[in-house]
């Protein structure tokens, strides 16, 4: 005998869902009317959730207590993913993340001792990092050691790590293992893309956008197959 839509578990009532997401009712009663959620399927005056509705109160929780979002922003987000799919959403948050680190759309540059302040670390232990090439420096105008908002990044992940209980020789080792990686892309960049975007004739500035977007992807790329290898064992 065939089950009813109702019957099957991926139809759930609101309290249901509430209690396999470990979420209030009223929250996703909540998030149903700022239209973070897809319209809940009705049967008479009964409305059941789905598996999509299980997934995507997943994505808000994590983009708002571990990604610190607002609504706003995640409800934008969602739309992404709604229109082009998880890949779009995640290259958006990837790209909302990096503009974080910029004022104005301009990159942010530090000095030595505000970049430790910001980091809250010492001066001895960024030069310690410069010397292991986990962070990047640059030379300003006066000669000076400059540093921008990815290094602040980069402190507090190094940081995380080290209260977890990772030593640097990972960051180092990761590091070492991208720059190989980086060559082979540089390599593929200029053996399949360059000569595609000069062929259409594309000005500099829209290779840099083709180029950014490549790199978003790319980005999502390796992260997603990291954690699958990682988990693989």
């Amino acid at each position: 005998m065939v089950q009813s839509d109702v019957e099957q578990p991926s139809m759930l009532r609101i309290d249901e869902l509430a209690q396999q997401v470990g979420m209030p009712s009223r929250t996703i009663r909540f998030y149903n009317t700022q239209g973070l959620l897809p319209p809940p399927v009705m049967k008479g005056r009964t409305a059941y959730y789905t598996q999509e509705h299980f997934v995507v109160l997943g994505i808000i929780r994590e983009l708002k207590e571990h990604q610190n979002l607002s609504l706003e922003a995640i409800k934008r987000l969602l739309e992404v993913r709604d229109q082009q799919g998880d890949v779009q959403m995640h290259m958006a948050l990837k790209q909302r993340h990096l503009k974080s680190l910029t004022v104005g759309g301009t990159q942010v540059h530090l000095a030595q001792e505000e970049l430790a302040r910001q980091g809250e670390v010492t001066v001895a232990r960024i030069n310690e990092l410069v010397e292991l090439g986990l962070l990047f420096p640059f030379e300003g105008e006066q000669d000076e050691q400059l540093f921008t908002g990815d290094d602040v990044l980069l402190l507090q992940l190094y940081r995380h790590l080290e209260e977890l209980g990772l030593p640097l020789a990972l960051p180092s080792l990761i590091r070492f293992q991208l720059k190989q990686l980086t060559r082979s892309e540089v390599a593929a960049y200029e053996q399949h893309l360059l000569p595609r975007w000069r062929e259409e004739g594309l000005a500099l500035e829209q290779q840099t956008e083709r180029f950014e977007e490549v790199m978003a992807l790319s980005d999502t790329l390796i992260s997603l197959l990291h954690r699958k290898l990682l988990y693989q064992g």
